[in-house]
Formats: structure tokens, C-alpha cells, sequence
């Protein structure tokens, strides 16, 4: 009974799984390569994907600095490979190194160090690394955090970060799988192609399964802002990336995203996380994201869950789905909570980071 799967499955005909329609092996087995498909390769899109201004990402010490850090969703305990590719360049053969590491929730960490090669801006390919996560971890987020160093005498600059979970091949372990600490059950492909009385277990364990695949976190909105960046360079820009929230990017500062029927109605939320940095002790500011106020009153990473109080946007027309605008909101209570001239990342607390993972 091997929990294989096709790629890409071959879907179910709706026509034939109706009322009074007979139950063939076909669709059965269908249904079955469907569900272990879905775990296999279903979240395994960009946890992180972020591009950066010419000129500001840089780096010129030959000592690690850490600049970026993001949360990011566990889709599974069986995907344990984490894809990040870096594009970036330094001008000299002396290769720029980036650092990533990847918290859990319970401060296990994992690293791998990615040598930039091109020397030019765009000029060849991504350089890749991959994280391997080994041990087994309850928690459904991670941190990564991101450092950069450079050869002496060069500066090593960075344009874009991507990273996403690699997905599994087939055939799926045998046992349970678990997703949030939720239980998924593999489907044994030769079992449900044979013609032999089809027990309810098979009916169970599917809805149950969709259920479990429904609580996988899935990334709406993914930023970090730019730490200890550092040029010598003769221009304004240089080593000037944005390290917090400003009050400027409130309109900007979100992404359109498909939020699907039943998340209420099954009890699943949105989650929030933002990381604050430079707050005073006693100090707190509030920050509304989606509709949702949030109390902020500690440095480091806080995470919330939130209602979805927003009402759809145009868009949900268009794409035929429920769009909501993932982000900060732009309201004048946002103002106070940002950064901006009179509020500096060097004296006053600022949002450093925010993640929004819907599922």
C-alpha cells in the first residue's frame, strides 16, 4: 500500500462523485492521489520573497552583520528543507558570503552560508543555499535571520531574497503526518485503485485530512526591514535601506491576497507577527493591521491572531475569490507607531519586521 502520489494528479470528475452516482475505484483512487499530492506539495510556494532599492543593501565589514529577519510558517514536520536563493553582487573575485539561520520555537537552530558570485548587477543566476531541519519541532513558525559580510576592501550588495519549502517526493512516509500538531493520514494508492469493498474509513480519513491541510499556514504578506547596513560609497542612497515601518509607506505598505471561504466558519485565523526593536522599557504603541489594533509593548518578535473586520476589495470580483487587503492599514492611528523624522529608528521603537500567514 504505497502512499504515492502523480504530479500533477489527475483530479476527480465532480460529475461522478453526486448523489446516486455509482462509487468507482477511479475516483476513489483520485481522491486518494489528490489528498497525498496536496501534502506533498501543497505550501511549498515563497515563504519569503523581497526585493531591495539599488544601492542600500549593502555591506562592507568582513565580519558577519545581521541585517534581515523574517517569520516564517512550518508547513509540516516532513518538509524539513528550506530553498533560499539570494541575488546579489561584489565586485571582485572574492566571493560575499550571506548567512542564514532558521530559529525554532523552541531556539533549535539551523544555518547554511550562500557564496554571491556575481561580480556585476544581474549578471548571472541566484546563488542557492538549503537549510535542513532535523530534529523534530512543535512549534508552526520559524525565525530566519539573514547576515552578510564582505571581502576586504569590497562591499557586497544584495537585491533580493527568496526562500520557500521544498516539496517531498513521492512515496509519502508511512504512519501519521503531522501539520500544526494536526494528524494527516497518507492513502495507499494500490488499496484504493483495487476493487474491493470500500470501508468508511477511507471517508473519514479524507475528511479529516482536508481538514488538517486546511490549518497549513500560507504567507499573505512577508517584510523585513534592513539592519547595520554600511558604504562608502559617494551617494545618498548608499547604505540607507529602510530599517522600520515609515509613515510614508502606509499606502503602499500591503499585498492583495485571497483569504478562502470557511476560514471563519471553520475557526482558522490570520496570524500577525512583528518584530519590534529599540523599544524603551515601559514604552508600548499600538499598530493596526487588517482592521486589527495591536498592543506592542516588548522588543522582539509578538504574534497575534486577528478577525478579519476588513471588508473585501474590488478585486474579489475580478479573481472571483475573497481579496482582502493584506498589510498595514493606512489610518491616521497608524501615524504615531512609525517611523518617521521625528521619530527615528535611532531613538524611538519602530516595526522592524511583519509577516501576515493566512492559511
Amino acid at each position: 500500500m504505497s502512499n504515492s502520489f502523480t504530479s500533477t494528479p489527475t483530479l476527480v470528475d465532480p460529475g461522478r462523485v453526486t448523489a446516486g452516482q455509482t462509487i468507482r475505484t477511479t475516483e476513489v483512487s483520485r481522491l486518494g492521489d489528490l489528498e497525498n499530492y496536496c501534502f506533498a506539495v501543497g505550501g511549498t510556494h515563497n515563504v519569503i520573497s523581497q526585493v531591495f532599492d539599488d544601492s542600500c543593501f549593502i555591506q562592507d565589514s568582513t565580519s558577519f552583520v545581521t541585517m534581515c529577519e523574517w517569520t516564517i510558517p512550518l508547513i509540516s514536520r516532513e518538509h524539513d528543507t528550506l530553498i533560499i536563493n539570494v541575488s546579489g553582487f561584489c565586485p571582485t573575485a572574492a566571493n560575499a558570503t550571506a548567512q542564514f539561520t532558521l530559529t525554532m520555537d523552541d531556539s533549535t537552530t539551523y544555518s547554511t552560508t550562500i557564496s554571491i558570485t556575481d561580480q556585476s548587477r544581474y549578471s548571472s543566476a541566484f546563488n542557492q543555499g538549503t537549510i535542513s531541519v532535523t530534529g523534530s519541532h512543535s512549534g508552526d513558525t520559524a525565525v530566519l535571520t539573514m547576515e552578510l559580510k564582505a571581502p576586504s576592501g569590497q562591499e557586497a550588495t544584495v537585491l533580493g531574497v527568496q526562500a520557500s519549502w521544498q516539496a517531498l517526493t513521492s512515496p509519502l512516509s508511512t504512519g501519521e503526518l503531522q501539520i500544526n500538531n494536526r494528524s494527516f493520514v497518507p492513502q495507499g494508492a494500490s488499496r484504493l485503485g483495487a476493487d474491493l469493498p470500500l470501508s468508511a474509513r477511507f471517508g473519514v480519513e479524507t475528511l479529516a485530512n482536508i481538514n488538517t491541510l486546511r490549518t497549513r499556514g500560507r504567507v499573505l504578506f512577508n517584510w523585513s526591514g534592513v539592519e547595520g547596513a554600511s558604504s562608502s560609497l559617494a551617494i545618498t542612497s548608499a547604505g540607507a535601506p529602510p530599517r522600520g515601518i515609515g509613515r510614508g509607506d502606509l499606502p503602499t505598505f500591503y499585498s492583495p491576497a485571497a483569504i478562502f471561504g470557511g476560514t471563519v466558519e471553520n475557526s482558522l485565523s490570520v496570524r500577525v507577527c512583528v518584530n519590534v526593536k529599540n523599544l524603551g522599557s515601559g514604552d508600548s504603541f499600538s499598530f493596526i493591521v487588517m482592521g486589527n489594533t495591536l498592543s506592542l509593548s516588548a522588543n522582539g518578535w509578538t504574534k497575534f491572531e486577528i478577525d478579519l473586520l476588513q471588508d473585501e476589495l474590488p478585486l474579489s470580483d475580478q479573481f472571483g475569490l475573497s481579496m482582502y487587503r493584506a498589510g498595514v492599514d493606512e489610518r491616521t492611528a497608524n501615524v504615531s507607531g512609525l517611523a518617521s523624522p521625528s521619530y527615528p529608528p535611532s531613538t524611538s521603537g519602530y516595526v522592524a519586521g511583519l509577516a501576515i500567514i493566512g492559511v
